[in-house]
């Protein structure tokens, strides 16, 4: 029975309580916003609970698994607040109507808050990343794209085959008349992806690097040891990527280590100091959306959107895990952690992308 706002701070009343998984709980002093939020939620599939304010929660545990926060005006102050009562195995969604790529990363650190949402994004976002958090069906393009959209597939192993397709994605987005800034955002976030997949992905048995000791310049004559595979389409709004790899080893913390340290660089600009570094962060800010769905030890799959208008900021974030292995995701190599591998260990927490058994390609 789905509550309504002003009976749900009856549902989180009894500390320690374990909810069903689908009762997710919404945060909003906005009261149309909250309402808004509610709604999206239930046709998502979930039961909602609603309060107005964090302080509106009785007891010092939330029992929920699935928290959506508003910070109104942008300010996530009581988010301070929040994260001292939720389960260790939380999931919080943040919905702001502004943030800068350094607050995106900020909102994250915490390894409960995994999502943010920002702006005209509200609606579509909470939808989205509701019914993924509910169903655990996390892998696909066509979650972001309207119904029916068709979709276009490559499936590569080596540079050469890289290179043949950004060409043709390239050449569908003009076909589908993306202006010509739109497809060099386009371009290069392609040509990053691809590269740490095909080549910073890729780990032996023991979780060593495969390609870590091996010259860039030598590795465009050798092939991946799995493939790779690029999925992407165009929409009336605009266009999505997304690139698998079938290893599954990216961690949040490394995300965000590397798009911290390019933003607190004075040389930032620099790809010799920074490697791959500075791929993530342009990736970053190329896109409209970065979504990134991982199975430990089976798949990596990163999602990006590009508006067809004018460019805005990075609107939607997420990073979805699956449970299985979870935990070996918990702390991935950082810009100090790796520094004795090369930059080519950045490339791996760039990029990936293939999923479990949840979609075949052939």
């Amino acid at each position: 029975m789905m509550a309504s706002p002003r009976l749900a701070a009856r549902s989180t009343s009894r500390a320690g309580e374990i909810l069903s998984k689908r009762r997710v709980l919404a945060i909003s002093n906005d009261l149309d916003q909250l309402r808004r939020i509610v709604a999206t939620l239930e046709r998502a599939g979930a039961e909602v609970d609603a309060v107005r304010s964090v302080d509106a929660i009785a007891g010092e545990l939330i029992p929920h698994r699935y928290v959506f926060y508003s910070a109104t005006d942008g300010d996530v102050r009581q988010l301070k607040i929040l994260v001292p009562k939720l389960r260790e195995r939380a999931h919080v969604t943040i919905v702001t109507p502004k943030a800068t790529l350094s607050d995106l990363t900020a909102y994250l650190h915490d390894d409960r808050v995994n999502h943010v949402i920002v702006g005209d994004e509200l609606d579509h976002g909470v939808f989205v990343t509701a019914q993924k958090l509910l169903t655990g069906d996390i892998f696909g393009i066509e979650k972001y794209l309207p119904a029916g959209t068709p979709v276009q597939y490559a499936r590569i192993r080596d540079f050469h085959g890289r290179g043949q397709t950004i060409d043709t994605v390239l050449a569908y987005a003009e076909q589908n008349k993306m202006r010509r800034q739109v497809r060099t955002a386009i371009g290069a976030v392609c040509e990053e992806l691809l590269m740490n997949a095909l080549y910073d992905a890729p780990v032996d048995a023991n979780g060593k690097p495969i390609f870590a000791d091996i010259d860039p310049h030598d590795r465009k004559d050798m092939g991946s040891p799995r493939p790779v595979s690029i999925r992407y389409a165009a929409t009336e709004g605009g266009f999505a990527i997304a690139v698998r790899d079938r290893f599954g080893r990216l961690a949040k913390n490394t995300i965000l280590a590397y798009i911290e340290k390019c933003i607190n660089s004075p040389n930032q600009i620099d790809r010799k100091t920074y490697g791959a570094g500075l791929g993530l962060y342009l990736v970053a800010n190329a896109a409209a959306s970065y979504v990134v769905n991982v199975a430990y030890g089976i798949a990596t799959e990163v999602v990006c959107t590009f508006d067809r208008g004018a460019k805005s900021p990075l609107r939607l974030v997420g990073m979805f895990v699956h449970p299985g292995g979870a935990e070996m995701l918990k702390v991935g190599p950082t810009p100090e952690t790796a520094a004795g591998q090369g930059h080519e260990s950045f490339d791996q927490a760039v990029g990936s992308g293939d999923e479990p058994e949840m979609e075949h390609d052939g």
